[in-house]
């Protein structure tokens, strides 16, 4: 059985509002346990400040990013379009594909990996691993991991058509950049809808700033959608001490799906 950590009264709020606005909440029955919040698994009312101090750094000198992050801070309420539909860089053929979608064809509703970046919008946690060749980030939600390797230049020329793509990454000074290419066009940027074509590369900063504490961008560059790229930040912070934790916790996605029963239509005169 999947366990998850939403409680059955945030499970009843959230498919509240699922009924209501059409959005996918997390495709599996709620069992006992953590409220998942904006701030990710077991929030309550928002993660504290983080503490000053040195930035941790590997034996090679290089800023230390492992551990359990939240990922609370890049959620955006599931819209990165929450400043404003006017603040989208739109170009015509972009935004018409995002007043042409259709809620009720939410990829994640049935069970298809979210993609790049709606992966960093997840509740549940994400661990990062970390040496001298590779950086690894292994997420809850879906049991997916991404391993970018520093020392690959370049992208594997017959990826293509997936929905987490091919990723490269280098170091900037303190700043770890990854660079993804290769995503198929089958996964929406966030639940709201916002769409993106297979030509999309996502490009994410990570800057450890503390302790407790790091900075991340992600940059959509998809010129067929989107004008120029469209930039999101965020300041992550660890992710508190919860159930499961230190552990990540099974999810299947596909095990007792109730997302597809509760899928709306927004466009329910359309055939």
């Amino acid at each position: 059985m999947t366990i998850s950590r939403i409680s059955l009264s945030t499970a009843a709020a959230a498919l509240a509002i699922l009924i209501s606005s059409a959005a996918p909440v997390a495709a599996q029955t709620p069992l006992n346990g953590g409220a998942a919040t904006a701030e990710g698994r077991g929030g309550r009312g928002g993660p504290p400040a983080p503490k000053p101090g040195p930035v941790p750094r590997m034996p090679d000198g290089k800023p230390d990013m492992t551990g359990y992050w939240s990922l609370g801070a890049l959620r955006f309420n599931g819209n990165l379009a929450s400043e404003g539909e006017d603040k989208v860089p739109y170009t015509p053929a972009g935004k018409a594909a995002y007043l042409n979608h259709d809620a009720k064809n939410d990829p994640t509703g049935f069970c298809m990996a979210p993609g790049m970046p709606r992966m960093l919008h997840s509740p549940f946690p994400m661990k990062i691993m970390q040496d001298s060749k590779n950086v690894t980030f292994l997420y809850e939600y879906m049991r997916i991991w991404r391993l970018v390797d520093f020392n690959r230049k370049e992208h594997y020329s017959d990826v293509a058509d997936t929905f987490m793509g091919d990723s490269i990454g280098h170091w900037e000074g303190d700043t770890f950049v990854v660079e993804t290419t290769g995503i198929n066009d089958r996964s929406w940027l966030d639940t709201a809808g916002h769409q993106h074509t297979a030509d999309i590369k996502v490009i994410e900063r990570m800057t450890r700033t503390g302790p407790e504490s790091m900075d991340y961008e992600v940059q959509v560059i998809d010129p067929k959608y989107y004008a120029k790229p469209w930039i999101h930040k965020g300041v992550l912070t660890p992710q508190r001490p919860t159930k499961g934790l230190p552990e990540l916790l099974e999810y299947f996605c596909v095990d007792n799906n109730i997302d597809v029963s509760h899928l709306v239509s927004t466009k329910p005169d359309q055939p």
